[in-house]
């Protein structure tokens, strides 16, 4: 690796696709997450830009580190999950086919990647010392157990279906073959892929760990500040990496149009993709009221691992 390779990929990192394209994307995404949400609960709602005003006041205020807290695991989980998130944009294509960083079996690693914020704000709750953070903790735990079965299987059924663990690859077969979302073999378990992506992003009705109706905010509660600004941001990168590698599995990744003598360029798909299944999570959230942790676990592992394993079983079984 030369200087060159060096400088490109750390501006992969820290730019583009990676730290400051997620985090302006997500901030905007959850912004008018934020915005339709009011709308459909006949309020106004907050402008679009409140996750930007929010960012900056909070890192304007006093960073407060509990007495009772581990500091120095307290201080590292935000930054783990904002890191671990960077690094996901850079496996996930948003420009072509072909993501910034090159793997084998890449979706192995995008999986695991996406693990560690959860992990990361169990940690954090853990450490914190106070008791709401702990219990927030302790139902993320289950939580992850039951969401995260139904992902990876979901995940496993594409996998089998294209023959590969590489998202170029799983993309590139859907430019010859259709978007696997037209498939009525995976039907379910896309379906199931979506729940479980409703978990993962603690949208109701599986905002469980940080009912703030019940637990104030989770693991979260004792974080105030430079440290709560980056879980934020960590949390909005999250909600547009979860996006992205749907629209890769099953929506044709990011895919360059030509309309007449304009060209659409790839980014711009993935942009409209991303937003449509944000706003689908941001419907879901509001039609539906949030679940006993008991229930979303039975959920998962009865209903959602029904769905991904019929999928699987007919994609091994029909030709």
């Amino acid at each position: 690796m030369n200087f060159i390779d060096i400088l490109q990929f750390i501006y992969n990192s820290l730019v583009f696709p990676g730290l400051l394209f997620a985090s302006i994307i997500g901030l905007l995404y959850v912004g008018i997450d934020r915005k339709v949400t009011g709308h459909l609960q006949h309020r106004i709602g907050p402008p679009i830009w409140q996750e930007f005003l929010d960012f900056g006041k909070l890192m304007t205020k006093e960073d407060i580190t509990p007495a009772a807290a581990i500091r120095p695991v307290f201080a590292a989980a935000p930054l783990f999950a904002l890191g671990s998130l960077a690094a996901v944009m850079l496996l996930l294509p948003v420009v072509s086919a072909q993501p910034a960083l090159l793997l084998t079996a890449d979706l192995i690693v995008i999986i695991y990647l996406l693990n560690l914020p959860a992990i990361s704000m169990i940690l954090g709750g853990y450490s914190s010392g106070s008791p709401f953070a702990i219990a927030g903790a302790g139902r993320y735990i289950v939580q992850l157990l039951g969401y995260e079965f139904v992902f990876i299987l979901s995940i496993a059924t594409i996998a089998v279906k294209v023959g590969t663990l590489n998202l170029t690859d799983i993309i590139n077969y859907q430019r010859t073959s259709g978007w696997l979302l037209l498939d009525w073999k995976l039907l379910p378990a896309i379906i199931a892929m979506l729940i479980a992506a409703q978990g993962k992003l603690l949208r109701t009705p599986f905002d469980i760990p940080e009912a703030e109706s019940e637990i104030v905010a989770g693991p979260l509660t004792e974080y105030s500040g430079p440290k709560l600004a980056i879980w934020r941001t960590a949390y909005n990168v999250e909600t547009i990496a979860v996006a992205a590698l749907l629209v890769s599995l099953f929506l044709g990744g990011p895919t360059p149009y030509i309309f007449g003598s304009i060209q659409i360029p790839a980014i711009v798909d993935f942009l409209i993709k991303t937003f449509l299944i944000v706003m689908l999570t941001t419907i879901v959230r509001n039609i539906v009221a949030r679940v006993r942790i008991d229930q979303a676990l039975k959920f998962y592992w009865t209903f959602g691992t029904l769905l991904a394993a019929i999928s699987l079983i007919l994609v091994m079984v029909v030709p």
